[in-house]
């Protein structure tokens, strides 16, 4: 499993964009996402970067916790 996601600078036409990317699982494969956020000298779009990467590693954690209980129970199963 991949995990993570950042926040990159992208400049199209001369002007800076913010973009986020992350990994998602589609069609059984992980792929790494990049979203448009907004321009990178809008403090509204580097609030949302921030928001974007808090939500994501919130919901990683939750994963991971779930997948370590999975297999920890799989664990205590054997004989």
């Amino acid at each position: 499993m991949q995990v993570g996601c950042g926040v990159y600078e992208h400049s199209v036409n001369g002007r800076p964009y913010l973009y986020f990317w992350h990994y998602e699982t589609r069609a059984g494969s992980r792929i790494q996402v990049k979203e448009y956020v907004g321009p990178a000298d809008s403090m509204r779009s580097r609030t949302e970067a921030v928001r974007r990467c808090e939500a994501y590693y919130a919901r990683m954690s939750q994963e991971l916790e779930r997948l370590k209980a999975a297999s920890v129970a799989d664990l205590r199963g054997l004989p």
